[in-house]
């Protein structure tokens, strides 16, 4: 049986000489790999463009009789192509992280169709910008908390936030996984922007050094509250570039 659906690609591990298994975070079942017979042939039916970082596809897949092994790409095509998604080094370092953030922490074959929309849309969006979209990775990383139901409380704005219960409070915690000054400060406007603005608001509010700061933060918080352990390579890119 033949499935199609729209997808965004998450990654690729080569698989043989010419073969890929590419994650693709779908519509239809959430996130999936599978097989691409060919995917990296020279003159091959799949454009490699397709399986770059954040890609936008349609893909039509087949699975066997038993939906044993992994299904099989039969076709893939392009539904947005960026504009400077990959040729601005910010913007494909920006890719490269939310792609990693996207296969450790979205592990479940779940349809989410309202996140999914959500976050296509804010892709392309954040393609097309030209300028203040520095914040946008926090903002997906709220996003994403959200759709797995750990988002932050903030019953109102106090001079710590504990990252293992997901609040503020007037005290530190008994324990070092918090946030205060201008971390907790800088969080706190976070949610009262995107509160405020919609999701994915289009601003620049820290400067690079709070800013990355805030994104090693909530990776942190992201990880304490979904169990996934280890570091996050593409941390040290964004570290170097907007340092």
């Amino acid at each position: 049986m033949t499935f199609t659906t729209e997808g965004i690609v998450v990654r690729q591990t080569r698989y043989g000489d010419h073969g890929l298994v590419v994650n693709i975070y779908t519509r239809l079942e959430g996130m999936r790999p599978f097989m691409v017979r060919g995917g990296l042939k020279p003159g091959g039916k799949f454009r490699p463009s397709c399986f770059f970082p954040l890609s936008q596809v349609e893909i039509s897949y087949a699975r066997g009789k038993q939906h044993t092994g992994l299904p099989f790409l039969r076709e893939a095509k392009l539904t947005y192509p960026y504009r400077a998604m990959y040729s601005d080094v910010r913007k494909s370092s920006v890719a490269l992280f939310l792609s990693e953030v996207m296969s450790r922490f979205i592990t479940q074959a779940e349809q989410d169709e309202s996140f999914y929309g959500k976050i296509a849309l804010a892709l392309r969006e954040f393609d097309s910008q030209d300028g203040h979209s520095a914040e946008f990775h926090l903002f997906f990383l709220l996003e994403l908390s959200e759709a797995l139901g750990f988002y932050p409380r903030m019953e109102s704005p106090q001079a710590y936030f504990d990252l293992r219960e997901g609040c503020f409070g007037c005290r530190p915690p008994l324990h070092a996984d918090f946030l205060q000054g201008d971390l907790a400060a800088g969080l706190a406007r976070l949610l009262d922007e995107r509160s405020l603005k919609g999701n994915f608001p289009s601003l620049t509010l820290f400067p690079s050094a709070l800013r990355f700061s805030l994104v090693q933060a909530l990776t942190r918080y992201c990880q304490l509250q979904s169990g996934v352990e280890g570091n996050f390579k593409s941390l040290s890119v964004l570290r170097e570039l907007f340092s």
